[in-house]
């Protein structure tokens, strides 16, 4: 069974696998529809992507963070995946402002002593790309983060309350085991998650690489950030995930939803079955599009 996993994963998370020529014609017609570019404010450099206003009809604005390995162009690159969701809204006649940000293949959003890279998105890149795209003018922001990026969309939105409508977490780094926990803490969180050691340890060392220190890494989880939430201003939260995520990504998420409903925040789970990174497609369209 963790044999037919692996192959799974394999075939599924990476986001420059070999395409059809179809695939391919379908991923240049999106990205025609999209004008991307880069940007350096305070000497800190980030590419992002932004739809057409012509192939848009409404005016709330989606922020999609891309997961390990990813980019900018991650959003319609991935036609088995978050293309989908684009598909779906389309097929319900909605069309909203999408921007997507990227500062490299590997990056965790933070506020520590070496680093403000979550202040900075919040308070110049935000407004920056709003700024290009005509403002928020009465619509809402919502969020959509996978993986990596989920950690990214989570910590983004408890850090500053109300900055986001709605959230939804596609197979999201949300660990229950802590970068500086014990080797023992770790076997058995791999044990109980029946996670791949190999990833596990590639999850906690990119982990310390920007949370060098506990007390940092508390500052910053969303677990931790969820736990210590007092503001009234509350985003509306969506979490699936393969219930054989290969990160363990599962125990972590299901945590996250309990935690959040125990606050009275509105939180749903949609467990899917497979690795990471399975995520349910039309229920997460759904959720952001609102009734």
């Amino acid at each position: 069974m963790r044999l037919i996993s692996l192959i799974v994963l394999l075939l599924c998370v990476s986001e420059f696998s070999v395409a059809t020529d179809l695939e391919e014609d379908v991923v240049s017609i999106e990205r025609s529809k999209f004008t991307c570019g880069s940007e350096t404010i305070n000497k800190i450099n980030y590419r992002y992507c932004l739809r057409n206003p012509e192939n848009t009809n409404n005016k709330d604005i989606i922020y999609f963070f891309h997961g390990l390995t990813g980019d900018e162009e991650s959003w319609f690159r991935m036609w088995w995946g978050t293309l989908i969701i684009q598909k779906w809204w389309e097929f319900w006649g909605y069309k909203p402002r999408i921007a997507t940000i990227s500062f490299g293949g590997r990056w965790l959003l933070n506020d520590t002593k070496k680093s403000k890279l979550s202040t900075f998105v919040s308070s110049k890149v935000i407004p920056s790309l709003e700024k290009k795209m005509g403002g928020l003018q009465g619509g809402k922001r919502h969020a959509i983060g996978q993986s990596m990026g989920g950690f990214n969309a989570a910590h983004l939105s408890l850090k500053n309350p109300g900055l986001f409508n709605r959230v939804a977490l596609l197979c999201p780094a949300l660990s229950s085991v802590s970068p500086h926990a014990s080797q023992q803490e770790v076997k058995n969180y791999i044990r109980r998650t029946r996670a791949f050691p190999f990833l596990v340890r590639k999850m906690i060392n990119i982990s310390r690489e920007v949370f060098p220190t506990m007390q940092e890494w508390k500052d910053n989880d969303p677990m931790y950030l969820l736990k210590n939430y007092k503001s009234t201003k509350r985003s509306k939260f969506l979490v699936t995930i393969g219930l054989a995520d290969s990160y363990g990504f599962q125990e972590g998420s299901r945590q996250f939803v309990n935690m959040a409903q125990g606050k009275s925040i509105f939180s749903s789970w949609l467990p899917v079955p497979g690795p990471h990174c399975m995520f349910n497609r039309r229920t997460t369209a759904h959720f952001i599009k609102g009734d």
